[in-house]
């Protein structure tokens, strides 16, 4: 039987903070890392990371993939923006398990019973 695999693309403005989490992404056999559009995508956010704040307007305002965000820290400004962009799941970086990771990449991909926004962030 043949299931597909879900396309996933990642973002972050360091590319040494992108490649670990990319082995992470490849330890998971349901998902395929891909550098192009995928079904999700993985937005990587540091700690005062206006890069990673403008590269997630930017897909909001282009109405692209689900996104998920790995974020180091968000305060509640961010918080609120981050729903306003339409974020899909928010994962703590200093939390994040495998198990977190798959559940947020299969619900922004529409395999799971999607959950409000706070429900993700506890």
């Amino acid at each position: 039987m043949f299931v597909k695999r879900i396309t996933v693309s990642v973002h972050a403005t360091d590319e040494l903070s992108r490649a670990r989490f990319v082995r992470r992404l490849r330890e998971l056999p349901e998902l395929r890392v891909v550098r192009g559009p995928g079904d999700v995508e993985v937005v990587l956010m540091g700690v005062d990371d206006t890069a990673a704040a403008a590269e997630l307007r930017r897909r909001a305002r282009d109405g692209g993939a689900p996104v998920v965000l790995v974020a180091d820290e968000l305060g509640e400004t961010e918080l609120m923006a981050v729903a306003e962009y339409g974020v899909r799941s928010v994962l703590w970086n200093r939390r994040l398990t495998q198990g977190r990771l798959a559940r947020a990449v299969h619900a922004a991909a529409g395999c799971c019973p999607r959950l409000p926004l706070v429900t993700a962030l506890m």
